[in-house]
């Protein structure tokens, strides 16, 4: 959704056929800043001109993109850790990780029929 943000602010139309879910991919670890810095490179106002001859290629974000900051691994998962601390999200994810490695103890007593002296 970035990508076609971005793709869009600087002046261009991509098809619903571009695969923008690749560019997702490949620019996974780099940020926003990053990304719509290699937009602004790729859609000159000369390419610009040129897109209904000539449409958008995956490759023509490549160069750009490799050259543009990338963030860190380390950076990366220290910014997700912060990401889910701050939405709640790392509580929430620990309460279902528990919730599902938590033994049914209920289950096995109501269906089971108690053996010994009885009434």
């Amino acid at each position: 959704q970035m990508w076609r943000t971005f793709v869009q602010e600087a002046g261009a139309d991509v098809s619903p056929q571009f695969p923008m879910t690749t560019l997702s991919q490949i620019s996974e670890g780099y940020t926003a800043g990053s990304i719509r810095q290699s937009i602004r490179k790729v859609l000159t106002e000369r390419r610009k001109e040129n897109l209904k001859r000539r449409p958008l290629t995956i490759t023509e974000f490549i160069g750009p993109l490799s050259r543009a900051p990338y963030a860190f691994a380390q950076d990366y998962k220290e910014f997700l850790d912060f990401t889910h601390d701050i939405s709640g999200d790392k509580t929430r994810h620990a309460a279902i990780k528990a919730a599902l490695e938590k033994p049914d103890d209920d289950k096995d007593k109501k269906g089971k029929k108690t053996k010994g002296k009885g009434k």
